[in-house]
């Protein structure tokens, strides 16, 4: 297994947040983390990276400890993704991709031009070639997000985590992440841990998923059978419900919204009742 996690626990000091959580992510599958805010995902995502430390449990990556592992070492294993991304100096976008490397590149040791060229190959997968020259801090939330994206992939760790990778991109783009990150495991057999905030593109895009509250595993599994009415409200709140559209579609939607009146409107006089 890529990714197993043995009953951890964890937090900041005396913040306790994560309590007995085990979870399995296998190569080549997509597994969603799904919560609501606050549940513990990030902690979660940042525990796996090593970044804050076990109060319980065992975490193995590849088949590693990794309370045996180095930072160098869980660089080599793990790339991170992470919500939103600032530096405080001008760096272009194909620089910022070449910085995940350091793992693999020796210290003050410049890109050699087949680390360039490797970097660009992944920018033009991403969609993002034409931005490798622009400062990074000049784009946009969503470009931003692509260029982070491409940084991960770069990396050529075999586990990745992204953390609602989603962030600030546009309807088609939101889609076009999610199509290639499902295309991207298939051919390189990555193991990926993503968070998610929507439960349709849980559904669409992830061959399994991972609900939690406040830092417990409430159910996880296949996403199709794990992802329930009863799951979802117990997890996620509210007052949503799964359903069918005519076409065959799986979609979740606000119980509250009458269906009924709302195919019986004409374009742009959709009415919700409260």
């Amino acid at each position: 297994m890529s990714l197993q996690l043995d009953q951890i626990s964890a937090g900041y000091g005396k913040a306790h947040v994560l309590s007995d959580i085990s979870l399995t992510v296998t190569p080549g599958r997509i597994c969603a983390l799904m919560g609501r805010n606050g549940s513990g995902k990030t902690t979660l995502l940042r525990t796996i990276n090593g970044v804050i430390p076990l109060s319980g449990g065992s975490i193995r990556l590849m088949g590693r400890d990794i309370k045996t592992l180095r930072r160098p070492q869980i660089a080599r294993l793990v790339s991170v993704v992470p919500q939103v991304s600032f530096t405080p100096f001008s760096f272009s976008c194909l620089d910022m991709v070449l910085m995940s490397g350091v793992s693999r590149i020796k210290a003050w040791q410049s890109p050699s031009a087949r680390e360039k060229k490797t970097a660009l190959s992944v920018m033009t997968e991403t969609g993002i070639r034409h931005l490798a020259h622009r400062p990074f801090n000049a784009l946009s939330g969503g470009e931003r997000q692509l260029v982070m994206l491409s940084r991960g992939l770069f990396q050529e760790s075999p586990v990745m985590l992204l953390d609602e990778p989603n962030t600030h991109l546009d309807f088609t783009n939101q889609h076009h992440i999610m199509s290639l990150m499902k295309t991207l495991v298939k051919k390189r057999g990555l193991t990926v841990l993503i968070t998610l905030h929507d439960p349709n593109l849980a559904h669409y895009y992830c061959d399994d998923v991972i609900l939690i509250k406040h830092g417990c595993v409430l159910a996880q599994g296949p996403t199709a059978a794990t992802m329930t009415d009863d799951v979802l409200l117990a997890v996620l709140g509210g007052n949503i419900r799964t359903d069918t559209t005519q076409s065959g579609m799986f979609v979740v939607t606000p119980r509250h919204v009458d269906h009924q009146a709302i195919a019986g409107t004409a374009p742009g006089k959709q009415e919700i009742n409260p």
